[in-house]
């Protein structure tokens, strides 16, 4: 893992934190007749929020393509 993915991978799980906050948050404000509008700001912030968590994550865990001259395969 190169310093870059790792770093990905840190602020992904760190981006879990707020996200979940507010889904909850607009979850528990949809349920409330008072506060229903809160949730259409609340949802779509916590949608983005993971959107941007799970971007991170794929950039932490995917497989870089081999270079040229570093391939697996021994010379003949």
């Amino acid at each position: 893992m190169s310093g870059g993915q790792i770093a990905a991978l840190i602020i992904a799980i760190l981006l879990l934190l707020p996200g979940g906050c507010f889904l909850i948050s607009g979850i528990a404000f949809a349920t409330d007749a008072q506060f229903w509008d809160a949730s259409l700001i609340l949802l779509p912030i916590a949608a983005a929020i993971f959107a941007l968590a799970g971007l991170l994550f794929w950039l932490a865990f995917r497989r870089r393509p081999p270079r040229d001259g570093a391939l697996d395969v021994p010379p003949p």
